[in-house]
């Protein structure tokens, strides 16, 4: 386990008010509960200071208790969707500003995946329609598949003049050397999300599919463990700015 989350404590804390400069925010979110972990105290504050805010949800989730007999895939999609609205509402994120792009758990389409040109394209119309003046996207050496598929695609979309924050969730948790930001590439920032921290962890626990054992016929399923849970329950979020 890669512990460089440590040093946030040295990281800039930028105060709450300055959700009010992201303007029209798209967070993209690569499974139903990247954007509450990663973004539930942000989403709030952007609410809080009158900008608007829209859910780019990628994949159908599907993956997360394959071998469930009591949610098959079609169920469990119906399931994290609907756990996503419910967060969403806790987040005051209206329904009519989340998309579901649907695209096969594990599988987001990726640089190399004969989809990718496609997908981009249809995400730059989706982009074009919102003209987000700020978009939230995963780390792109976060290390799961999709959440670096997420962040390729963004970077590939015709986003304008937005300006692109990236979000760690499993950097510390699964981690390499090598997957972390550099000085380089990106410079860190924290944002005091302190006043709407317990809004943010209401939202987290809509996702019951994700963090209890509600589905227990599958030996095999996921469920965020109480360690990964407590990374998300600090008062401030971290984001990377390219340099």
């Amino acid at each position: 386990m890669m512990n460089y989350n440590t040093n946030y404590s040295k990281v800039p804390l930028a105060p709450e008010h300055c959700a009010a400069g992201f303007g029209t925010t798209l967070i993209v979110a690569p499974h139903a509960d990247d954007e509450s972990l990663g973004c539930g105290g942000v989403i709030s504050l952007l609410h809080k200071y009158g900008q608007t805010v829209y859910i780019m949800l990628l994949s159908d989730g599907t993956m997360s208790h394959p071998n469930s007999k009591q949610y098959p895939a079609e169920k469990l999609r119906d399931l994290r969707e609907q756990e996503l609205i419910d967060a969403c509402s806790v987040l005051d994120v209206p329904k009519e500003n989340i998309i579901f792009c649907r695209y096969p758990d594990r599988n987001v389409p990726s640089i190399g995946d004969v989809r990718f040109e496609n997908t981009v394209s249809s995400i730059s119309k989706m982009m074009n329609i919102i003209k987000p003046h700020s978009i939230f996207v995963p780390w792109r050496r976060d290390p799961h598949p999709d959440h670096q598929a997420a962040f390729q695609l963004v970077n590939s979309a015709e986003t304008a003049n937005a300006k692109i924050y990236e979000y760690p969730i499993w950097l510390e948790e699964l981690g390499k050397p090598g997957d972390e930001p550099n000085q380089e590439e990106s410079m860190p920032f924290r944002l005091d999300i302190s006043s709407v921290l317990s809004q943010k962890q209401k939202a987290i626990s809509q996702h019951r599919s994700q963090i209890t054992r509600m589905i227990n016929d599958d030996p095999e399923g996921f469920m965020l463990s109480p360690e990964m849970l407590r990374q998300f329950n600090m008062p401030y979020e971290t984001f990377f700015i390219s340099k």
